[in-house]
């Protein structure tokens, strides 16, 4: 287990990934070891206040010098709408971390199934990058569920992993009005799943991370283990 640390980190890059999301690079003041599927306390200050937030971490863990923070904004939270307001590249923040149940030492399995929905599909990322470094692993299953085709986040990564033989990708789209995707809910599109013998993860807001995981338990898998993160 990587020690929890109190640093600080400055914000070198800010990325558009949709018209709703972005990637927040940020540089810690040390080196900054993390398991894949950590997440990070973040401390901004705003006019003599401090704003808490926690973050997935969506980068490889791979990488001790940076990591990256896929942020969804939200039009009623306190901290996203400022992140949008201003640019904060250059700044320095506080940090915490990282913290988090080690989800991929626990998740053993040589068949990986990764269900993320919306910003969720960032810390799929960075557990696609961690399990496909695994010479053990025999598949890789990874399924996305998204409002719209511009809100597919880090579709540029998942295309590029797709070409290894032992990774499938899916794109789920709730827009019914779109034709290139499968559309409506994740759940909708697992029908030709083996779920026998495999570990499953599944991120996402509560709601959708039951709805998917009931389903897939009424298949009746054996020897499977289900992860679930739900973002509050």
């Amino acid at each position: 287990m990587n020690p929890i640390k109190q640093l600080a980190g400055t914000i070198t890059r800010v990325r558009e990934l949709s018209p709703s999301a972005r990637e927040y690079t940020i540089t810690p003041s040390e080196p900054f070891p993390f398991t894949a599927g950590a997440f990070v306390n973040t401390f901004f200050e705003h006019n003599g206040k401090t704003i808490r937030r926690a973050f997935s971490i969506s980068s490889s863990d791979s990488d001790t010098n940076t990591f990256t923070l896929s942020i969804r904004l939200s039009l009623q939270g306190e901290l996203t709408p400022l992140l949008w307001e201003r640019d904060f590249t250059g700044e320095t923040i506080k940090l915490m971390g990282p913290l988090g149940l080690n989800t991929a030492d626990k998740m053993q399995a040589k068949k990986i199934y990764l269900f993320g929905f919306g910003v969720g599909a960032g810390v799929v990322k960075s557990l696609a990058d961690h399990m496909m470094r695994r010479s053990e692993l025999v598949s890789l299953t990874l399924v996305t569920g998204n409002r719209t085709i511009e809100e597919i986040l880090h579709k540029d990564y998942f295309d590029i992993i797709a070409t290894d033989p032992r990774v499938t990708v899916k794109y789920v789209v709730s827009d019914t009005n779109q034709t290139i995707y499968p559309d409506g809910y994740i759940q909708n599109h697992i029908r030709d799943y083996d779920f026998n013998n495999a570990d499953i993860y599944i991120c996402g807001q509560g709601v959708a991370c039951n709805a998917l995981q009931t389903v897939i338990a009424n298949h009746q898998p054996r020897n499977c283990q289900f992860f679930i993160e739900d973002f509050h």
